[in-house]
């Protein structure tokens, strides 16, 4: 398109009422400009088109629905976990190890032991600062 002025006095036509001079010099450039009459003509199609695709309207919820097709694809792409997720995996295998090796200790306690006391469960005796202070420790020992 040669003439910028004339190209947008075109568009303007579609949208609002050109006024008398702009409308004799749109005339004039269209009867002798075979490139501004096929755009004139493509211009005017579409804009048909368009308008007949608008009576199909949109969904209300519209935007909420491709977000989340944008969202689920998003994450169904995604082969890298989260921070959290990492997270929650890494403590669910030490939680589940550490779980383990309590009820072993605990089961072995037991067998070391005759009673199943707690002391021996735990294999926490007392210590001897307790030994030494608590005057009563010597007495329960010695009677049994």
């Amino acid at each position: 398109m040669k003439n910028k002025k004339i190209e947008l006095l075109l568009y303007k036509s579609f949208d609002s009422e050109l006024s008398k001079e702009e409308s004799e010099s749109l005339n004039k450039e269209l009867e002798s400009s075979d490139e501004l009459r096929e755009l004139y003509s493509q211009t005017s199609r579409i804009r048909e088109l368009a308008a007949d695709s608008a009576s199909y309207g949109i969904n209300p919820f519209f935007e909420e629905i491709v977000l989340k097709k944008i969202n689920e694809a998003s994450t169904k792409n995604s082969s890298i976990p989260g921070m959290s997720e990492q997270l929650v995996h890494s403590f669910a295998k030490v939680a589940f190890t550490a779980t383990i090796v309590l009820v072993l200790l605990v089961f072995y306690n037991l067998n070391k032991g005759n009673n199943l006391s707690i002391e021996n469960a735990l294999g926490k005796s007392k210590s001897p600062i307790e030994v030494a202070f608590d005057p009563t420790f010597n007495l329960i020992w010695t009677q049994i």
